[in-house]
C-alpha cells in the first residue's frame, strides 16, 4: 500500500469548525493529514492539457456531500480509514490527472515551429500528471447523523462544513487537485489544507453513521464527470469491476472549439483584472451556502401551476428555478431591478461518448446559455409559470462554444460563469444518490457549486426519494433566512 504521511496535523494545530441550528451546535475537530498515491508510475513528462471548457471554469469548484446512517447490526461492519484508502490506489491509477499539480506553459527559445506554438501557449495552465498524490483528511464530530439532518432541515447550508474549502493557489506548483476527507470513532470529518483541485471528506459520527464529501476543480470536470469518477472509486470499494475510463491523449493538445461569436456571451462575465494564481472569483459581497428540500408533495402542488401548452416543455427544473428567481428578485432591492432579469442556466449532460465507445472520464461538456425576463414588470412580481417557461426556451451553447468566445477578450482577464448572473444548475439527470459502499447507503446528498460571483448559483437536484428536489444554493449574506422563509410561504409550508 502506498500511503504517504506527508502532512499530519495534531488536534491542537487545527482550529476547531463548529455549525448549529438554533441553541445546538455541531463541532469538527481533531485533523489528520495524509496522501494517498497512485498504485504504478504514470510515467516520465506527462502533461494532461486543458482545453478552452475546463479553462472557462478554473475560478470554479463543485461540492458534493454524501451522509451515512450506520446500517443495521450484523448488516455491514464498521468502516476504517485504511478500507476506504484500499480501491484509491487502483482508482488514482485510473484517473491519474487528479493527482497531479497544474502548472504553466513556458515560452520556448528558439525560432522553430514547436517554439512558436510553445509561445503562443506561454503561460496557459496545464495539469503535470506526477504522481504527487491526493490529499486525506481525517477529523471528529460530536453530532450523531439524525441531529445533524435535523439541523439542516431547520435552516440548511450546513453540508459546506463536510467538505473541503480552499481554493487552487496561490502557488499553483503545490497545489493538491484532490482530497478526500474521512471521520471515525464516534466522530465526523472535516478536511484541512490549503490547496486544492479536487478534494474528498468523509466523516464520521458518533452513532456510527459517517459523512463523505469532495471539493473538485470544475477545470477537471463537471458534476457527471464528478459524480462518475467517485461512483467509480466507490465501485471498486464494493468489489465490483469497473472498466477504466476513456481519457484524452494526455501528450495531445485539444484544440479550440470555433466561437459562434466574438463578443462575450451574456450568460458569464469577464473579470476586472486577471486573477493571476490565486483561483478565486473576485467579489463584492460575502456570500454563503443554502439549502432548502422541496418535498414531493409541494412539487405536485408547483407542476399544477405549469403552462399547459406552449413552445417548449416546461419541467420541473424549470419550476423550482423560477419560484427562487422570482423570491430572489424580491429580496434584492429595486436598484438591481435590471441585474435580476438575467439570468444564467447550465445544463449537464450525460459523459461525452469516447473514441471506440465507452465515455471520456474528465470533461467538460455541459451546456451553458441565458434568459432575459423582458416586459414592464420585475421577476419579483412576474408569474411563476411564465418565468419557468422563460428557462425553459433557454437557448444553450456547448461550454466548448462559450468558452472560445470568452477567452477570445483580452488576455489580462479570466471569466466568471456560475454567479455572472443569478445561475440555475439542472443537475436533475445525475443519480447523485447511487454513490453505495457495500452496505452503506447515503441518507442525504447534496451538490453544489463553489467559487460563486455576486450573483449567486442555485443547483437543483433529486433528493433521496427521487420525486422531490434538493435546492442547493449560494447566496449573498442576508438573503439565506428571507429566501428560506419566502419559498416555505410560497409553497405554504408551516
Amino acid at each position: 500500500m502506498m500511503v504517504v504521511e506527508a502532512a499530519t496535523a495534531a488536534a491542537d494545530s487545527v482550529s476547531p469548525m463548529a455549525v448549529g441550528a438554533g441553541g445546538g451546535c455541531v463541532s469538527l475537530h481533531n485533523f489528520r493529514l495524509s496522501t494517498v498515491v497512485p498504485g504504478s508510475v504514470t510515467g516520465e513528462a506527462v502533461d494532461y492539457e486543458l482545453t478552452d471548457a475546463d479553462l472557462l471554469h478554473k475560478l470554479h469548484y463543485l461540492r458534493a456531500v454524501h451522509v451515512f446512517r450506520a446500517p443495521a447490526p450484523g448488516a455491514a461492519a464498521a468502516l476504517n480509514v485504511r478500507e476506504l484508502k484500499e480501491p484509491m490506489f487502483p482508482w488514482l491509477d485510473m484517473y491519474f490527472p487528479v493527482s497531479g499539480r497544474v502548472r504553466r506553459h513556458q515560452a520556448a527559445d528558439g525560432d522553430n515551429a514547436e517554439g512558436a506554438k510553445e509561445d503562443a501557449a506561454a503561460g496557459r495552465p496545464y495539469v503535470r500528471c506526477n504522481d504527487c498524490g491526493v490529499r486525506i483528511v481525517e477529523a471528529t464530530c460530536d453530532a450523531t447523523v439524525d441531529e445533524w439532518l435535523e439541523a439542516e432541515a431547520e435552516r440548511g447550508g450546513l453540508c459546506k462544513v463536510l467538505a473541503y474549502d480552499k481554493v487552487i493557489g496561490p502557488e499553483l506548483f503545490f497545489s493538491p487537485l484532490l482530497y478526500v476527507q474521512f471521520s471515525w470513532n464516534k466522530k465526523v470529518t472535516v478536511g484541512t489544507n490549503s490547496k486544492r483541485h479536487v478534494i474528498e471528506q468523509v466523516t464520521s459520527f458518533k452513532c456510527g453513521g459517517m459523512a463523505f464529501g469532495f471539493t473538485w476543480a470544475h477545470l477537471i470536470g463537471d458534476m457527471p464527470s464528478a459524480a462518475a469518477c467517485f461512483s467509480t472509486w466507490a465501485q471498486l470499494f464494493s468489489g465490483k469491476k469497473v472498466p477504466p475510463p476513456t481519457l484524452r491523449d494526455p501528450l495531445t493538445r485539444p484544440p479550440s472549439a470555433a466561437p459562434g461569436s466574438m463578443m462575450l456571451p451574456p450568460s458569464v462575465k469577464a473579470t476586472a483584472a486577471a486573477v493571476g494564481d490565486h483561483w478565486v472569483v473576485p467579489t463584492a459581497r460575502d456570500m454563503v451556502s443554502f439549502s432548502f428540500h422541496v418535498t414531493e408533495q409541494q412539487l405536485k402542488g408547483l407542476q399544477l401551476t405549469a403552462p399547459a401548452s406552449g413552445r417548449h416543455q416546461v419541467g420541473t427544473f424549470e419550476l423550482v428555478a423560477a419560484l427562487v428567481w422570482r423570491a430572489l428578485a424580491a429580496i434584492r432591492s429595486t436598484e438591481e431591478e435590471e441585474a435580476t432579469r438575467t439570468v444564467t442556466v447550465v445544463k449537464t449532460t450525460d459523459p461525452v461518448p469516447a473514441p471506440g465507445g465507452g465515455r471520456l472520464g474528465l470533461t467538460n461538456e455541459h451546456r451553458i446559455g441565458h434568459v432575459v425576463a423582458t416586459g414592464g414588470s420585475s421577476p419579483a412580481a412576474a408569474d411563476v409559470a411564465k418565468l419557468a417557461a422563460l428557462l425553459a426556451g433557454a437557448r444553450l451553447d456547448e461550454a466548448g462554444a462559450v468558452a472560445a468566445a470568452a477567452l477570445a477578450g483580452p488576455e489580462d482577464a479570466d471569466v466568471v460563469v456560475y454567479g455572472a448572473n443569478l445561475t440555475f444548475v439542472d443537475a436533475e439527470g445525475l443519480d447523485v444518490y447511487g454513490l453505495e459502499l457495500g452496505a452503506w447507503r447515503p441518507a442525504h446528498v447534496e451538490y453544489a457549486v463553489d467559487g460563486v460571483g455576486d450573483g449567486g448559483s442555485v443547483v437543483v437536484h433529486r433528493d433521496a426519494g427521487g420525486r422531490g428536489r434538493t435546492v442547493a444554493a449560494v447566496v449573498r449574506r442576508g438573503e439565506a433566512d428571507r429566501l428560506r422563509a419566502a419559498l416555505r410561504e410560497a409553497l405554504r409550508v408551516a
